[in-house]
């Protein structure tokens, strides 16, 4: 779509006009380029903006009634226009994210990350123009601690405090990202969340603004200029003070790799943590190394922090619900999707199963209720554990696998092979050669279930389009979703030998599920 160009067509029933609440708010960070985007943002024609970019409801103007954010927006007289706001300052107040959830538990939510040292600096410089910071930029860091003290436990317990020092003087503990985006995702699911480089809209507006686009659900528009607004003219810092900020933000930034799943590249890779091993564990980095996608450690890593980001669930797996796959709304609704439509009509009570990439054991608790033993058999030591003390050992045994082979497990000691939600992260390769491993390992039945993404689906190429470039340059995160179509694996099933019962693309509608028969014999040429 080009500028001026109108996808909209009223009838006369669609012109009744209606007052939502916000469907996007852009929630931070200051300085990290906020005010551009919503401007960027407003160029759409499906898209209205607010009374004003920065409503500030839920930080500054919480003592309003809700009707009074309610009229910060325009009525929509179509369906299919939206509105939004923009108030840097949410993502940072600790009574936020609670606050919101109640007025709005359904809004996407945008998040810009900017390097946190420039986003420091630039922050401090802010605040000097606006008059509100007698220090110098050392000085001002060095008294940070001691003008923050206490200001966060009194903004959670007090509804109308407000800290002018949380606002304006908090140049470091912003740039945590890691706290405020764990404290967010404890309460709204990750699929409401875009996270944004802002380092990517300075130096590519015209794809991130449509990456935003396509988050909205709306189609692309391309616009001639992308100003920058409120940007801040300076001049450098030190090079030892930019050292220091550096230093100080490095192991937060690294956790917040962590957390997420993707490198967002503001520390060099050489110098992460080098200093804090064990000289023996410093090994230099080979090709294949930095190449090498690490499904066992992002798992492990992801079960490790699990409990501190989804609080509200009981297993590791409870927050896998299929919303974001267009299967279902609820936990209960996708556990019987899977029970009803995968398990029971192929799994009997004298089957002995394996299941390969258990997950917190989710699907391991339903196929228990139909078999006669389980074989749980995981990359991630994290999740093997997790799935231990959720099911115990009675007529279950744990296999520790190695990425590659399927060796730990006797030979033609299984009749059936389930593998669900495990292949939607695993790569096409990958994917063939668990496929080239598995029959050798079956008897009987030899049944196999394989539920992998689609790419070319709807949804699928939706969930492409958001994360494709946060997995460039083997920065490929071990949780992140693969790109795999059902004809590929079409050819993958028959290719080795597979006997294709049913396919199914409309049960969970971004991905594919594949009901076959493994071959009796495994002799296949993979070269051929």
């Amino acid at each position: 779509m080009e500028p001026g160009e109108s996808p909209l067509s009223l009838t006369p029933d669609e012109t009744k006009a209606i007052a939502p609440p916000p469907h996007f708010i852009i929630i931070g960070t200051q300085k990290g380029g906020t005010n551009s985007l919503y401007q960027y943002l407003c160029q759409h024609p499906q898209i209205i903006p607010a009374a004003s970019k920065e409503i500030h409801y839920f930080t500054l103007n919480y003592h309003q009634p809700p009707q009074w954010y309610q009229s910060q927006f325009p009525r929509l007289p179509h369906p299919q226009q939206l509105t939004g706001e923009g108030s840097p300052y949410y993502l940072y107040h600790p009574a936020v994210p609670q606050r919101l959830h109640q007025y709005s538990p359904q809004v996407k939510l945008i998040v810009l990350l900017r390097n946190p040292v420039d986003r420091a600096i630039s922050h401090y410089y802010w605040e000097v123009k606006l008059g509100c910071e007698p220090l110098s930029l050392e000085k001002a860091i060095a008294a940070e601690a001691g003008r923050l003290e206490g200001e966060q436990e009194k903004l959670s317990a007090n509804g109308t405090y407000y800290s002018f020092n949380h606002q304006h003087y908090s140049y470091l503990d912003r740039g945590i990202y890691v706290q405020q985006l764990q404290r967010w995702m404890a309460i709204f699911p990750r699929a409401q969340f875009l996270i944004i480089r802002s380092e990517d809209l300075y130096t590519h507006p015209d794809t991130v603004v449509n990456q935003v686009f396509n988050f909205l659900d709306l189609p692309p528009y391309h616009q001639g200029n992308y100003n920058r607004y409120n940007a801040g003219n300076y001049s450098p810092v030190s090079p030892q003070l930019r050292e220091q900020l550096e230093a100080y933000f490095q192991p937060y930034n690294l956790k917040l790799r962590e957390f997420l799943g993707q490198d967002l590249g503001w520390d060099s890779h050489e110098k992460l943590n080098l200093s804090t091993l064990p000289p023996q564990e410093v090994k230099p980095k080979t090709v294949s190394d930095t190449m090498k996608i690490d499904y066992e450690g992002a798992w492990d890593d992801y079960a490790q922090t699990w409990v501190s980001t989804n609080p509200d669930f009981n297993h590791i797996g409870d927050e896998w619900i299929g919303k974001a796959a267009g299967a279902a709304q609820s936990r209960a609704e996708y556990e019987q999707i899977i029970e009803n439509t995968f398990i029971a009509p192929y799994i009997q009570k004298q089957h002995r199963v394996l299941e390969i990439g258990i997950g917190g054991g989710k699907t391991a608790a339903l196929l228990l209720k139909y078999c006669d033993r389980l074989t749980c058999a995981d990359i991630s030591h994290e999740m093997l554990k997790a799935t231990r003390d959720r099911l115990g050992e009675d007529r279950v045994n744990y296999v520790k696998l190695d990425g590659i082979t399927l060796d730990r497990i006797p030979p033609a000691s299984l009749d059936v092979c389930f593998c669900y939600d495990t292949m939607v992260h695993i790569e096409p390769r990958d994917i063939f050669n668990y496929l080239t491993r598995i029959p050798p390992l079956l008897k009987g039945d030899r049944l196999c279930i394989f539920h992998h993404t689609n790419t070319l689906s709807d949804l699928g190429w939706q969930k492409f389009l958001v994360d494709w470039d946060q997995n460039l340059l083997g920065r490929r995160q071990g949780t992140a979703f693969s790109i795999m179509t059902d004809n590929l694996m079409a050819k993958f099933l028959s290719h080795i030998g597979y006997e294709i019962l049913h396919k199914d693309t409309t049960t969970v509608p971004r991905d594919c599920v594949w009901i076959c028969r493994a071959p009796v014999s495994p002799t296949v040429s993979i070269t051929s």
